[in-house]
């Protein structure tokens, strides 16, 4: 091989990545995975009094009867706790200033009471209308990654109790249902 040919095809090739990376950069979400917003009660004096930031869930009682935190016999439990939950843009106690148009992501936030281990699980929420909008003032096609949850209207408590049911579905344990399938002379 020339080295001249291989210098060069290297050149470009770090050339294309930092050209990607940088086009790409945009499209990102605007929170880290990890990002949780501050408490509007630790936020300094000078930012209390020009502006008021969103509420989080954190700080608002759940709309959500969930199922109570149970440890089971192998040591597992039936659920995770739920810490926190905000939107991007969205404010939970006013939400969108059209309750029937909207598209906006929600982050919520869990915790596994085996390890203590935390997560944090995006979703797109959004209705019809706020899609269709969304869809006329971008005019592309949208690509989501992760779930979508579609709704007729605003209603905080059923947007999370969908959250809810798909976290608690995906939160079985092994054990739940196969056990008692597994081995009949045992009944």
């Amino acid at each position: 091989m020339d080295p001249v040919k291989v210098a060069l095809f290297l050149l470009f090739f770090f050339a294309f990545l930092v050209v990607t990376r940088r086009l790409f950069a945009r499209e990102k979400s605007p929170y880290p995975v990890d990002y949780v917003p501050q408490s509007y009660s630790d936020a300094p004096d000078d930012y209390r009094s020009t502006k008021r930031p969103a509420v989080i869930g954190s700080e608002l009682p759940f709309p959500v009867k969930v199922p109570t935190l149970e440890r089971l016999p192998d040591g597992s439990y039936n659920r995770p706790k739920v810490l926190n939950y905000y939107f991007s843009n969205l404010d939970l106690k006013t939400g969108p200033e059209n309750p029937r148009s909207f598209c906006d992501q929600l982050f919520v936030e869990f915790e596994t009471p085996e390890s203590g281990a935390r997560w944090i699980n995006e979703y797109v929420v959004a209705t019809p209308f706020g899609l269709q909008d969304l869809l006329d003032s971008t005019g592309q096609t949208l690509d989501f990654n992760g779930t979508v949850i579609i709704v007729t209207r605003w209603n905080m408590a059923e947007i999370l109790k969908t959250v809810i049911e798909d976290v608690m579905g995906k939160y079985a344990h092994p054990y739940s249902d196969e056990s008692d399938s597994e081995d009949p002379s045992t009944t």
